[in-house]
């Protein structure tokens, strides 16, 4: 299956994610640790600025609980930049372990080290998502305030990435992602999507999400909410985030929100070192919250200042 078959899965919302009460969600994103090493400023990481690594015997107990309840899907990032926690690649072979079917990864690339990745990938990593949306180390420098060099960094641990996944016979897919900016940055970020193709199994294009608000803080001006790839858009609300997918923080918080649990931690809607996974998902918030998206009105909600609530 292709990544982007698999990202449409959960943005499409089927039937049965619409509603208040709902099943374990197709996909899980467990945050190992919430550092990173960029800071760029169309990011939520810009405003939260999160920090910490979880507890190894908290993500133990929820990714057991995850499987048990019928999750097929992990993603071991959310917010932070994951190659920076050393015990990544023990995380993937034990969800491995634990018996998920795919587990994924999405990095900014610059970290991404051959021997990282070579580690993850003999764990039984399923996938591994490189995010590219910048043109050059002057545009990097400026936007996630780190040096330069770590440009072409990405580039070289993307290439080296495939060839190490091609060498070791690994069953790993290696993909691109890219924000579909328009204008001048649109022409030289698709010369930059042309270096990387021959190396990667699928690249797709992203519109300009919201943030929770951290876009348009940047001065940035997004879409509405989170409508999934650019080829297959979807309505902003009710939004794909409170139904198919969870997003656990790394202290073991559950948000409401793909793009973190806000600047006041507004979009948590339970703690999941008090509760177990299915009723944390399933908490009187995030009831209520899913009933506001079901009617297409968040008015008054943790959501309303999000783009999607426009």
């Amino acid at each position: 299956m292709k990544i982007s078959e698999r990202i449409d899965g959960i943005t499409g919302i089927s039937a049965e994610y619409r509603g208040e009460v709902l099943p374990a969600p197709k996909s899980v994103k467990i945050e190992l640790t919430a550092a990173c090493n960029y800071a760029c400023k169309f990011c939520v990481q810009s405003v939260q600025k999160g920090s910490g690594t979880m507890d190894r015997a908290l993500f133990s107990r929820l990714i057991r609980e995850m499987r048990a309840a019928g999750v097929e899907e992990l993603g071991l990032f959310y917010i932070g930049e994951s190659f920076l926690c050393h015990w990544l690649p023990e995380a993937v072979k034990e969800a491995k372990e634990v018996g998920f079917p795919y587990v994924f990864l999405t990095t900014n690339g610059s970290a991404a080290t051959p021997s990282k990745v070579a580690e993850c990938m003999k764990a039984g990593l399923d996938s591994l998502k490189f995010s590219l949306n910048f043109t050059g180390g002057k545009q990097l420098a400026d936007v996630a305030q780190v040096s330069e060099r770590f440009f072409e960094q990405a580039i070289t641990n993307l290439i080296a990435a495939r060839q190490i996944r091609d060498a070791g016979g690994y069953k790993c897919g290696v993909y691109a992602s890219s924000i579909a900016f328009t204008g001048e940055q649109g022409d030289a970020m698709r010369a930059v999507v042309e270096r990387v193709k021959p190396y990667v199994d699928e690249h797709y294009w992203l519109p300009l999400y919201g943030m929770s608000g951290a876009a348009v803080a940047a001065g940035f001006k997004p879409r509405p909410g989170n409508p999934g790839r650019l080829d297959n858009m979807r309505d902003p609300l009710p939004c794909w985030a409170v139904s198919t997918e969870g997003h656990i923080n790394h202290d073991g918080t559950m948000s409401a929100c793909c793009f973190g649990p806000g600047a006041k931690r507004e979009f948590v809607m339970a703690d999941l070192t008090e509760v177990d996974f299915l009723t944390g998902w399933n908490s009187v918030k995030y009831q209520e919250l899913r009933a506001a998206h079901m009617r297409k009105d968040v008015t008054g909600t943790v959501c309303e200042g999000c783009a999607a609530g426009s």
